[in-house]
């Protein structure tokens, strides 16, 4: 990484840190920062998915595949949607500016990473049994509803758990 991306990831630390989240969140966010995918991605696309108050397909797909051991190397928003909507993990009728929803978001997370749910999630895979395995793993924290939009502050959180749960690639 060059200087001016460790700049401008150090900002983003500090204006989460402002933003009074919690210290498991701030560790999760530096852990992905420095340990995972994350450390290829633009500065800007962090900075974007962090200020976002609902996450895109294209954002989360972005961030979910570079954090998986399962296509690490995807470069743009528009090819990690492409590629997850190959592989059945976002519907068919979902483009990559749509908002996802906390149980789509469980879907792709588990199927990226490999995630195995209940007994119901082994017979009729998606997104309603993967929030379901993702809330009893304690991946999604605190209040949530598998219809509701996904900020971007929760979901670097979320996806900081599942990366600590995994033990991370």
């Amino acid at each position: 990484m060059n200087q001016k991306t460790v700049q401008s990831l150090f900002s983003l630390f500090l204006q989460t840190a402002r933003r009074n989240l919690s210290k498991t969140a701030l560790i999760c966010f530096i852990f992905l920062c420095f340990t995972t995918g994350f450390a290829t991605a633009q500065a800007n696309e962090l900075e974007a998915v962090l200020a976002s108050p609902a996450v895109t397909f294209a954002q989360a797909s972005r961030f979910v595949l570079a954090s998986s051991a399962v296509q690490n190397n995807v470069r743009t928003q528009d090819a990690a949607f492409t590629f997850a909507k190959e592989k059945g993990w976002i519907k068919n009728s979902a483009s990559p500016q749509d908002v996802i929803k906390m149980s789509e978001l469980s879907f792709l997370i588990t199927s990226a990473f490999g995630i195995k749910g209940g007994f119901m999630y082994r017979l009729f895979p998606g997104p309603r049994y993967a929030f379901r395995a993702m809330v009893s793993r304690s991946l999604i924290e605190g209040s949530a509803d598998p219809s509701m939009t996904v900020s971007g502050q929760r979901f670097l959180h979320i996806l900081g758990n599942t990366v600590s749960f995994t033990g991370g690639e």
